[in-house]
């Protein structure tokens, strides 16, 4: 009896404990996230200092000083390129916003007609009917959120200031981790780290790649067939590629509802651009920039960006896949141990 009311307890104290860590990081989600932005943003820049002090021998503080500058600059230079564009056409489309609803609830009529006659289940049709109404909530949300930003001017200071120190003591605090593990388990220590840089590091910075050709190309293809906010319909798009599979999706609903203006291009010639830039993306961009860094099965994608998105928002499905893609790799590093290779032997024996 005794036994088993002491693993009570510690089944317990455990319980306790895990519930004490979870309401903790509730407790400092600010910081978490700051923290994540920021680590993203020195696993973009590492490879830079690398190349700048082995390449070009300078020192780590100069080298480490020189692509944060250099990163500022290409912050300030992107800001203010797009910024004032960006709001031009946001001020332009919200003052069009009551056209553009109004043809698309025409449309909507149009298809809840059709749907009558084709007695469709009762729900189909409600749906379709409050579509519009769901729409007008989502556009107040998105009007709420941009009150936001003002405190995203302090969040991104503050991401800044991280970024500089996390960028400056990359590799030490690489060394210093390293340094407490059992030289027996260092070599093992070395390889979780090398997948943690390759489904991290090289993810984020295909996946940069990726969204910048792919929000170009819809700009540009955009602007060429005379779509009206190209340049933000653009930006949506890539930085919403950053969402594999969803993203893309998601990216093309603003460019749909657009189209259903007669000063429009066809929503048929604008899903038709969609969907050939996802094409060339999945089939040449993709696997090409992405290489192997990202071996899971679409369904686990898809699976796990819903489930990051539950969890930690816009943040969550971007960290999601990098994270699914490091636990895949230190799984399949245990099954390549002892463990399983004596087990393996025994059952040949």
């Amino acid at each position: 009896m005794d036994n088993h009311w002491k693993l009570a307890v510690k089944i317990i104290f455990l319980l306790l404990f895990v519930i004490f860590c979870l309401w903790f990081l509730q407790s400092i989600s600010w910081v978490v996230g700051l923290l994540i932005i920021s680590t993203v943003i020195v696993y973009i820049l590492h490879p830079l200092v690398v190349v700048l002090k082995e390449k070009f021998k300078m020192k780590h503080g100069i080298a480490t000083t020189l692509v944060f500058v250099l990163f500022l600059l290409f912050c300030v230079l992107v800001i203010s390129l797009l910024v004032p564009v960006v709001y031009y056409e946001l001020v332009e489309l919200a003052d069009s916003f009551p056209h553009y609803m109004n043809r698309f609830q025409e449309f909507l009529s149009w298809v809840s007609q059709q749907i009558v006659l084709l007695d469709l289940e009762e729900e189909v049709r409600n749906f379709l009917v409050t579509v519009s109404d769901n729409l007008s909530q989502a556009i107040e949300y998105l009007a709420d959120a941009s009150i936001y930003l003002i405190g995203g001017a302090v969040d991104f200071v503050l991401v800044l200031f991280l970024t500089f120190y996390l960028l400056y003591d990359f590799q030490e605090v690489r060394k210093q981790l390293l340094s407490i593990i059992p030289e027996a388990k260092k070599e093992l220590a070395k390889r979780i780290v090398a997948i943690i840089d390759t489904n991290t590091g090289s993810y984020l910075r295909g996946s940069l790649i990726r969204c910048l050709i792919v929000g170009i190309v819809t700009g540009l293809v955009l602007f060429i067939i005379g779509m009206p906010y190209a340049l933000l319909l653009g930006l949506i798009a890539g930085l919403f590629n950053f969402i594999l599979y969803i993203g893309p999706y998601i990216a093309a609903i603003p460019a749909l509802l657009l189209s259903f203006s007669p000063l429009t291009p066809s929503p048929l010639i604008i899903i038709l651009i969609y969907v050939l830039i996802q094409a060339l993306d999945g089939l040449f961009i993709a696997p090409v920039i992405l290489g192997r860094s990202v071996q899971l099965k679409a369904i686990t994608i898809i699976t796990v960006i819903l489930i990051g998105g539950s969890v930690g928002g816009l943040l969550g499905m971007v960290v999601a896949v990098p994270l699914a893609g490091i636990i895949k790799g230190i799984l399949v590093l245990i099954k390549e141990g002892p463990a399983y290779t004596s087990t393996d032997l025994d059952h040949s024996s």
